[in-house]
């Protein structure tokens, strides 16, 4: 199954502004992330494994492709013959795809935050959960002669957005009178399928299948049905529709420690690999002696002569202040301890342990170790593996490693 072909006739009509990706702001080339292509293939040929033939991936790579770089993922994405289409939370999300030659079906989840016309412009297909939206967006493809390409949100239950399902039958019919909109999806979204306990997942699956009786019923037939997350794919086979979107595991990572163990239950062999690893250099070395502070707020005394680091990281780049005496790094494959306060553009690690170390030596923020995956920092501050990967400040560099 396949998504229609996108509108030539609409190509590079119209010009959009720069984006805030886009605009040539001073850079900390000190820091950079790297994003192993071979990974992130591997990912999408794991999930490509569960489904049947014939049902459509939908990567989401919505805030800044989960802190990863929208860009730079959507252009390994529009390579990969296994992606069909890739999803996004906002159509200023959309635009910037647009802006950077990415031409495979883009589907804005949520959010139409900038000049609707532009979804006709540049063939991005929509979400619908309002009539006025619907109305607008009609108004539009009838001006340039197209027939608008849209999703409906049925809300099942995590109370978002979304139509309630009980007013489902009755919005659709309404929509569907509207003679430039074409439903090619529907879709909801799951409240808890990372969890243990599916009895709230499988009633939200029972409410979306009553929609579809029901519209079925009344001879109306939607492409695209969808209602699974990187969680309910290996979880609930049940639940792939003709469509699977995935985010969080796209780029390597699990939703949570009991949907790993759930899906490897159900398929052993599926494994993930992080994506993602975020690199910097040290600036200055120094040694203090027993007694000194450091940090803002003095919250870090040493008790005896310590030979601290300085990185040229912060909270603007990314390194959340909640890691402040509580973090770690590593260098040189050792780990060493985030000490006193984390500022805005720097943070000091205790490196007295690490022999021969000097300025320039490369340390490890995040990535391949287990001391700094996503889930080890995330359990540190008491958060989750999406937070932690989200914080990287989008304006640093960016590199695409095998």
């Amino acid at each position: 199954m396949n998504f229609p072909q996108k509108n030539d006739q609409l190509t590079g009509l119209v010009q959009h502004q720069a984006s805030f990706l886009d605009q040539a702001l001073i850079k900390n080339e000190l820091t950079w992330v790297e994003l192993s292509k071979n990974a992130l293939f591997h990912n999408i040929a794991q999930y490509h494994s569960l489904i049947a033939p014939g049902v459509v991936i939908m990567p989401v790579i919505k805030s800044n492709a989960y802190g990863h770089g929208m860009i730079e993922i959507a252009q390994l994405l529009q390579e990969n013959e296994l992606v069909d289409a890739m999803a996004v939370v906002s159509l200023s999300e959309a635009l910037i795809l647009r802006k950077h030659r990415i031409t495979k079906k883009i589907v804005v989840l949520s959010i139409i935050d900038t000049a609707i016309e532009q979804a006709v412009l540049h063939d991005i297909d929509l979400v619908i959960y309002d009539e006025s939206t619907a109305q607008t967006l009609s108004e539009y493809a009838l001006k340039y002669h197209v027939r608008a390409q849209v999703h409906i949100k049925i809300d099942t239950g995590l109370s978002r957005l979304g139509v309630l399902a009980p007013q489902a039958l009755q919005f659709i019919e309404r929509i569907k009178r509207l003679s430039h909109i074409e439903i090619v999806g529907i879709f909801t979204h799951f409240a808890n399928s990372e969890s243990d306990d599916d009895h709230f997942v499988q009633l939200q699956l029972a409410r979306f299948n009553t929609v579809i009786a029901e519209l079925a019923q009344q001879g109306i037939s939607i492409p695209f049905k969808h209602t699974t997350c990187s969680a309910a794919i290996g979880a609930y086979q049940e639940a792939h529709g003709s469509l699977v979107r995935f985010g969080i595991g796209l780029y390597g990572l699990w939703p949570s420690l009991e949907n790993k163990q759930k899906t490897n239950q159900q398929h052993p062999g599926f494994s993930l690999l992080p994506v993602l690893q975020w690199k910097t250099r040290i600036i200055q070395i120094k040694s203090i002696s027993a007694g000194s502070f450091v940090g803002y707020d003095l919250t870090h005394q040493v008790n005896r002569e310590t030979k601290i680091a300085v990185l040229p990281v912060g909270y603007w780049d990314g390194i959340q202040r909640s890691f402040s005496n509580n973090g770690v790094v590593v260098v040189k494959n050792k780990v060493a301890p985030i000490v006193g306060r984390v500022a805005m553009n720097l943070c000091m690690v205790d490196v007295t342990e690490i022999p021969e170390i000097q300025v320039n030596d490369e340390v490890l923020l995040l990535g391949d170790h287990e001391a700094i995956t996503a889930d080890a920092l995330a359990q540190r501050i008491g958060t989750i593996n999406y937070e932690v990967v989200t914080h990287i400040n989008p304006l640093l560099h960016r590199t695409i490693t095998l």
